[in-house]
């Protein structure tokens, strides 16, 4: 395992950080889940379900890692913890910096008890400015901090929310390269590094194209109107008879011009002077819609896939979730992958969203209960039974 041998303390909280631990878990690394007792809040997002339905917001985000339930604000607790620290590779959080000075495990305090540690951190905000200890979430600081939920919207539509854990998983892909990099830099010369990405950042990173052309002076969102989708038909989105969506991104369509008016069935363009050329479908962009819209609407979905992929067209039709977990391009890439545990409700869980080749990932084991892991890993550090028992009933410990 590319991994093996990687030890990694999770000491963080729901998603954006320990989403990469889970990434590193993925390929060998040894995470340790720190608990306090009652278990991370994370546990509980779909406890107010009344079916009985599996945790499967935890069980994908905490998957091959180990538990430890650990009250750290008791003495022997922080014992156990700094005890562990001292041993770790890679120390995660994503507490709020004044929280972690509070705890003292902010960088300064953590290095000092393993220089040679990979100190990674997420904040919603970023750890400078007025912002830096507030309170959020990906939905406040990814999606909405940074522009992307009003940007995507119609412009006389209020916002969407985004889906659950969309900013969080893609910002700890960053921490998970963030991480990787440092291990790198201490094969080289041996020492450990502070790295931190906020939910801001990537949220501004992921909103990266129009930002700049804000930077640029190029900034015309108050400007929009519904009527901009007829400014661009071909990168237009088409509803079909069967209520389905086409959305088309022909980037090139002075090249593609002619086999996407085969392809739907509109041959009587190539000869029509309104549509000659890239300048006269600009001009005349509305009546293009127009047709566009007629067009779409009077067949299927699947006939238009089958005619846009026949001649090889830039687009695809809007996936709802009963396509996705049947698409068979998903499972040929591992990107639904499978399951071995057969008590488990489903046969396959979300892949971590990188390979290597010739590198196998670790097969998927079913997340931990709170303190399922505790007493192996207090043996570990050389804590005798009689010793685990004693934290067990004075409650510094948890074990399941």
């Amino acid at each position: 395992m590319l991994l093996k041998g990687i030890k990694v303390l999770d000491c963080g909280s729901y998603v954006a950080g320990p989403a990469a631990a889970t990434v590193m878990a993925d390929f060998g690394a040894d995470v340790i889940k720190i608990e306090p007792p009652g278990g991370d809040p994370y546990r509980g997002l779909l406890a107010r379900r009344p079916d009985g339905v599996i945790d499967f917001f935890w069980d994908m985000d905490a998957r091959n890692k180990r538990s430890l339930c650990l009250d750290i604000k008791k003495p022997k607790g922080r014992e156990i913890l700094d005890a562990l620290i001292g041993e770790t590779d890679v120390f995660l959080t994503n507490f709020r910096p004044q929280l972690l000075d509070r705890l003292q495990l902010g960088f300064e305090h953590v290095k000092a008890m393993n220089e040679k540690v990979i100190y990674a951190q997420v904040n919603s905000f970023g750890l400078s400015g007025a912002d830096r200890n507030r309170t959020g979430f990906d939905i406040t600081a990814w999606w909405a901090r940074s522009g992307l939920a009003d940007f995507v919207r119609r412009p006389s539509s209020l916002v969407a929310h985004s889906a659950p854990g969309m900013g969080d998983h893609a910002t700890s892909m960053s921490l998970f390269g963030g991480i990787m990099a440092a291990l790198y830099r201490r094969e080289k010369d041996g020492l450990g590094s502070h790295v931190h990405t906020s939910l801001l950042a990537n949220g501004v990173w992921a909103h990266s194209m129009m930002v700049q052309g804000g930077l640029a002076g190029f900034d015309r969102s108050q400007q929009r109107s519904d009527e901009d989708m007829y400014r661009n038909p071909m990168g237009g989105i088409y509803r079909t008879r069967d209520e389905r969506l086409v959305l088309l991104n022909i980037l090139n369509p002075d090249k593609e011009w002619n086999n996407f008016a085969t392809a739907i069935g509109r041959e009587n363009w190539l000869t029509d002077p309104r549509f000659d050329d890239s300048a006269e479908r600009r001009k005349n962009a509305v009546a293009l819609s127009d047709e566009l819209i007629d067009t779409f609407a009077s067949n299927d979905g699947d006939h238009w896939q089958r005619q846009l992929d026949r001649f090889e067209i830039t687009y695809n039709l809007v996936a709802r979730m009963e396509d996705l977990l049947v698409d068979p391009q998903v499972f040929d890439n591992d990107i639904l992958t499978p399951v071995s545990d057969e008590t488990l409700p489903y046969t396959h869980t979300v892949n971590s969203p990188v390979w290597l080749s010739d590198v196998k990932k670790v097969p998927h084991r079913q997340a931990p209960d709170i303190g399922q892991h505790s007493r192996e890993i207090l043996a570990s550090i050389g804590i005798d039974d009689a010793e685990i028992d004693v934290l067990l009933a004075e409650d510094v410990v948890r074990s399941t």
